[in-house]
């Protein structure tokens, strides 16, 4: 259930220029554009893949392996109550000859009340850690930042783009691998530090909702009053 979105660095890289190959460019193959000739100024833009920093940084696993370790807490949960619950419905089923048709129906309609309300809670539990990975990232990319702006900075770029805007590129254009290298470095130095480190929603659910609960069964009703 790893559901990342690629998410967009924030602030100092909005507003770059975008250089595209015209249309009527015939397809040429990327490894043979030579880089700019020594003494020539660079090309003010660089290519950077979002997706390839955050799985190929220490960092970025450190993140991934947290959110792998969220989902799979929230799947064991999920198993566990779909188990609690199979089980009840059996004893239910079970109990039925012993029941009379009114008292059976009764049961069977508070639990199956029961399991919608688990099945909707399950659905915010799923939201919530989605919600919660998604922030995850951007805080990976919000630590990131401060690393790629000197990088900028030291290399004289306006820009740092995604590979999707590019038509036709060379292969140096791509500075992945070398923002890797300095996210690493700043981390193991102990000069960048992660930011926004919170916790994963609890996969838990209410113990008003937990088939486990003692108090999560449907109560029985009140004897009926004797008639005169």
């Amino acid at each position: 259930m790893t559901r990342l979105a690629v998410i967009l660095l924030a602030g100092a890289l909005s507003g770059a220029p975008v250089f595209v190959a015209a249309q009527s460019a015939p397809p040429v193959s990327p490894q043979v554009l030579a880089p700019p000739p020594e003494g020539v100024s660079s090309v003010p833009f660089r290519i950077l893949d979002q997706d390839r920093l955050l799985r190929g940084s220490v960092l970025g696993q450190q993140i991934l392996a947290r959110i792998r370790e969220a989902e799979s807490q929230l799947a064991a949960e999920n198993q566990r109550l779909f188990d609690q619950l199979a089980e009840e419905e059996q004893a239910l089923t079970d109990a039925r000859a012993g029941l009379g048709a009114e008292e059976f129906r009764r049961r069977a309609d508070a639990f199956d009340t029961r399991v919608e309300a688990i099945r909707a809670e399950r659905a915010d539990a799923s939201q919530a850690l989605t919600l919660w990975s998604e922030q995850q990232a951007q805080q990976f990319f919000d630590t990131a930042l401060p690393v790629l702006v000197q990088m900028m900075n030291e290399e004289g770029l306006l820009a740092l783009l995604k590979p999707d805007v590019m038509i036709l590129g060379s292969d140096w254009l791509d500075v992945t691998d070398t923002a890797i290298a300095r996210l690493d470095a700043a981390i193991a130095s102990g000069n960048l530090v992660e930011q926004g480190v919170t916790p994963p929603p609890d996969p838990v659910p209410p113990a008003a909702l937990d088939p486990a609960t003692p108090d999560a069964a449907p109560a029985e009703p009140a004897p009926a009053p004797s008639q005169p």
